[in-house]
C-alpha cells in the first residue's frame, strides 16, 4: 500500500464511520499529521475530491461532503487501514543483521526485492537514503555494500568520534542554551528504584550542530548513521540505559554549572565507555537472528563466534546466499544487475 492510498483510506474510514478527522483539513496539516511530504497528501485528497467524499471550501480548506453527514455507520466495510510498512526500518534491520558476517557483502537488488515483495525502484530509493545516512555504502558500477561490523572498525570509529565530538563541544560552548541543557537533563533518568531509566541521546547531535563546523557535521552525517541505527534497533538492558543516562546527566550538569573542562573530559570518557555497550548490542542482534532462524526457518546472517587469534568461524545459510553475494562470489551478470 502506498502512502497516498493509506492516507486516502484512513480519511475515508474516519468519514464513513463518523470518527474525528485527523486534523484541520489543509494539505500542510495533513502532511504533518501523517509525517509525509505534500505529494502523497495531494494525491489522496484529489482522489477523495473526485469521489465526492470531500469538497473544497472558499478558504482553500477541505471539508466532508454535506450529503455524507447522515450516512449510516458502516464500520464493517470501512475499517481503518493498517499503517503502511516502513521499508526503511525493515531494510535497515536486514542490513544490520547482515553486517554481523564481518565481511563486505553486496546485496542483489533483484533477489531482495523479490523476497520482500516490493519493486526495485522502491528498493533503490531506500538504499539511496540509507547510503546517505552512512548505513550502507554505494560502490559505483558494483552496487550496494553492507558495512561489516567488527571490533577493529568500531574502535577506529570511536577513536575519531572522541576527537571530533570533544572539539564540537569546545566550539559549541559559547552557543549552548541553558534551557536546552535543562530539557535534555530532564530527559535522562537514572535507575533509582522507583522509576524506569530513560535515555535521551539528543545532546550528541546538539553539540555537533552548535559547533557550527560543517566538517564535523559532515563526518557524523556520513559515518554516524550506522551506529545510531544499531542502537535504535537493539533493545538495551535497563542497566546499560541507566549507566548511559547517568553519564549524560553528569555532562549536562557540568555544563549548566559552567564546569566546561570537566564536561569535555566526561564526554570523552562517555564515548569510550560505549564499546562494551556495542558488544552487548552485537550479542543481542545475534540472538535475534537465531530466533528468526528458528521461527521463520531463515536467518539473513551468518552467526560467528570469536576464536583464538581473533579468527571467526562463519556458517553461511544457503538461502541467505541467494539474496547476497560477496565480491569473491559475483555472478557473471552482477555488473549488469546494478547498472541497468
Amino acid at each position: 500500500m502506498s502512502l497516498a492510498n493509506y492516507i486516502e483510506r484512513d480519511i475515508e474510514s474516519r468519514i464513513r464511520n463518523h470518527r474525528e478527522l485527523p486534523c484541520a483539513m489543509t494539505l500542510q496539516c495533513l502532511a504533518t499529521h501523517y509525517n509525509v511530504s505534500l505529494t502523497p497528501v495531494r494525491e489522496a485528497t484529489e482522489s477523495l475530491l473526485q469521489r465526492g467524499l470531500l469538497v473544497k471550501m472558499g478558504n482553500r480548506r477541505l471539508a466532508v461532503s454535506s450529503h455524507l453527514a447522515d450516512v449510516p455507520l458502516d464500520s464493517e466495510d470501512h475499517l481503518a487501514p493498517p499503517p503502511p510498512i516502513d521499508w526503511d526500518q525493515v531494510i535497515t534491520r536486514h542490513i544490520l543483521l547482515l553486517s554481523l558476517r564481518g565481511e563486505a557483502i553486496f546485496m542483489r537488488e533483484e533477489a531482495l526485492a523479490e523476497r520482500l515483495e516490493i519493486g526495485r525502484t522502491l528498493l533503490r530509493q531506500v538504499f539511496s537514503r540509507l547510503a546517505g545516512a552512512g548505513i550502507i555504502d554505494h560502490v559505483p558500477r558494483r552496487g550496494w555494500r553492507v558495512r561489516p561490523l567488527n571490533e577493529a572498525d568500531l574502535a577506529a570509529y570511536l577513536d575519531v568520534r572522541v576527537t571530533l565530538e570533544k572539539r564540537a563541544l569546545e566550539l559549541a560552548i559559547p552557543r549552548l542554551v541553558k534551557a536546552d541543557l535543562e530539557t535534555m537533563l530532564a530527559g535522562n533518568l537514572p535507575l533509582d528504584g522507583s522509576s524506569t531509566p530513560r535515555l535521551d541521546n539528543q545532546l550528541h547531535q546538539y553539540f555537533i550542530e552548535k559547533s557550527e563546523n560543517r566538517y564535523i557535521r559532515d563526518f557524523f552525517a556520513r559515518h554516524g548513521g550506522y551506529y545510531r541505527a544499531l542502537f535504535d534497533y537493539a533493545a538495551l538492558g535497563a542497566d546499560v540505559i541507566a549507566e548511559m543516562a547517568t553519564q549524560h546527566r553528569q555532562i549536562l550538569s557540568d555544563l549548566i554549572k559552567g564546569e566546561n573542562e570537566r564536561a569535555i573530559s566526561g564526554l570523552a570518557e562517555h564515548i569510550r565507555s560505549q564499546q562494551p555497550a556495542v558488544k552487548q548490542v552485537i550479542s543481542h542482534l545475534e540472538s535475534q537472528a537465531l530466533k528468526m532462524e528458528k521461527t521463520q526457518g531463515f536467518s539473513p546472517i551468518s552467526s560467528f563466534r570469536e576464536q583464538p587469534g581473533n579468527q571467526r568461524t562463519e556458517v553461511a545459510e544457503a538461502e541467505a546466499d541467494s539474496v547476497l553475494e560477496t565480491s569473491s562470489q559475483r555472478s557473471p551478470d552482477y555488473q549488469q544487475t546494478y547498472t541497468e
